[in-house]
């Protein structure tokens, strides 16, 4: 099964697309888990801890593994992965786990990495407003997926549906040399 991961700061429309995208290719849905996580415990910014972000890591895991085991498609699309999970340690505690370093943590076959033009849209969750904390972010992503020799693809722009047609073409593209044996 194929795995593209979308991935990138806050309100940049990681979920809208991730899910377009499970529609469009009739993919296989994984939903961000940290998400669910801190909606259920409402931990402020600066009550982070390490263990707090281990625990995400670890229950995405499980959930993308048992969503990927109901088959039925050669597509998951993933709205955010333990990757970022780790750039969040990073960024809330200074600290990561090491097992997020972990040399046989699996990448996707696909990061869709998205830039931080987009207009930002507050939430019940969402920590950083400022154009110069997401663009800090971004980088950090950026330097994580160049690290780790990750496989991504920007998607950029402030028009939401320019970034889903650069999206759409990403992933098509991975369909196609894959279903050709390249």
């Amino acid at each position: 099964m194929l795995r593209v991961t979308v991935f990138g700061p806050e309100s940049t429309g990681k979920t809208t697309l991730a899910r377009h995208l499970s529609r469009e290719f009739d993919a296989l849905y994984m939903p961000e888990y940290g998400r669910a996580y801190t909606h259920a415990l409402g931990i402020p910014e600066a009550a982070w801890k390490p263990k707090h972000l281990t625990q995400i890591a670890e229950q995405h895991i499980m959930l993308r593994q048992d969503i990927e085991a109901r088959g039925g498609t050669a597509l998951i699309v993933e709205d955010t992965d333990v990757v970022k999970t780790a750039i969040w340690s990073d960024f809330l505690c200074n600290t990561r786990d090491p097992a997020f370093d972990w040399d046989g943590v699996a990448l996707p076959d696909l990061y869709l990495l998205l830039s931080p033009e987009t207009p930002f849209v507050q939430d019940s969750i969402r920590m950083h407003d400022r154009q110069a904390r997401r663009e800090d972010f971004f980088e950090r992503c950026v330097a994580e997926l160049e690290r780790r020799e990750a496989t991504y693809r920007l998607i950029s722009g402030a028009d939401f549906d320019d970034r889903m047609a650069q999206a759409e073409g990403y992933v098509e593209a991975l369909l196609e040399i894959t279903a050709n044996g390249d």
